[in-house]
């Protein structure tokens, strides 16, 4: 079965291959841009045999000397470990950054779903039934920087705009209307903080919670938000929307921030466990984008290549990868 794999993100370091997620089919080009969107004002697009080549047999690609392609290499952060980003006046990776369209056989096979897996998974009932109906539903967005769609280029870009769109293909009768109550730089105390006077009285139909990036934050005295609050705030959260009616909630697991970064713990696996427990013993949903992104490192992808601003926001491609861990969600 021969899929595309869209909008695939790249940061170059001088000349040195990369590996594309997926093994592209011979005979059929790569193509190279500067924007995830083919349509963007301004793209620029690179030339496979001048910019770039591609090895298709072992599925790498990499910039050639000289290209059009701007060199990572060149960034202010390069090669520096324990970085503090605060010191530099951009950081962002956004200007080495790239993205390929190609087309792949297999790879893509388990991104289909369809009404059966989502009314079969019982995790959406409250949704499903609205959409079903021709309703509208009121979908809250509650969480850090990652959850206001930091780093996409649109809202629906973003893994909760994409995810809107999954739904809503499934039921084109209804309306996902989204509300944002996200907030960046915020943590779970937060967000357990405000959630009676920030979700609670909007009563809404669904609500996904993306905590656990700056929870895990490394500071003098440890992290953050320690795990066994980060337990308790979450279960605070939990239980305050669910206390006022029967609000389908999903629980997100954060991405892996930079290993360079100064203020990195460590320990996002950890937090990403705590909500997988939290989901288990609720009955809720987990959209586990932590381990997806995981396996995208284990591919082969590097950090920069996820992190727009070289920290710990996703790009355009991250956020794709955090959208597709509410498939295998759902198809439980």
């Amino acid at each position: 079965m021969v899929s595309q794999q869209t909008a695939e993100s790249f940061v170059f370091m001088k000349e040195e291959a990369l590996p594309l997620r997926y093994r592209p089919l011979a005979g059929q080009s790569i193509e190279l841009r500067n924007d995830s969107d083919p349509s963007h004002p301004g793209l620029i697009s690179y030339e496979e045999g001048i910019d770039f080549v591609v090895d298709y047999d072992k599925g790498l690609i990499s910039r050639t000397k000289g290209s059009r392609i701007p060199d990572g290499s060149l960034h202010p952060m390069y090669g520096v470990n324990e970085f503090d980003h605060t010191l530099y006046p951009d950081y962002s990776n956004r200007e080495y950054t790239v993205y390929a369209d190609y087309a792949t056989e297999g790879g893509l096979a388990d991104e289909s779903l369809t009404i059966e897996d989502v009314e079969r998974s019982g995790l959406l009932g409250r949704t499903i039934r609205k959409l079903a109906a021709g309703e509208e539903v009121l979908y809250v967005v509650y969480g850090d920087s990652i959850s206001t769609g930091g780093e996409a280029s649109t809202e629906s870009l973003a893994y909760f705009g994409r995810f809107a769109e999954m739904l809503q293909g499934l039921y084109p009768e209804g309306r996902i209307r989204i509300v944002n109550k996200s907030i960046g730089g915020e943590a779970s105390d937060g967000g357990a903080s405000r959630v009676n006077d920030d979700v609670v009285p909007l009563k809404p139909d669904l609500v996904s919670i993306g905590y656990g990036m700056n929870d895990q934050n490394k500071h003098e005295h440890g992290n953050y938000v320690p795990l066994e609050d980060y337990d308790k705030n979450h279960r605070h959260i939990i239980d305050a929307i669910r206390r006022d009616g029967d609000s389908d909630i999903v629980l997100v697991t954060p991405c892996e921030p930079n290993p360079h970064w100064r203020y990195t713990s460590g320990d996002t696996h950890r937090y990403a466990e705590k909500l997988r427990q939290l989901g288990a013993e609720y009955g809720i949903g987990v959209a586990d984008a932590h381990t997806l992104w995981c396996q995208e490192l284990a591919a082969g992808k590097t950090p920069e290549s996820l992190l727009l601003n070289n920290i710990n926001h996703p790009n355009d491609y991250g956020h794709w990868i955090y959208s597709r861990a509410f498939v295998p969600m759902l198809k439980k």
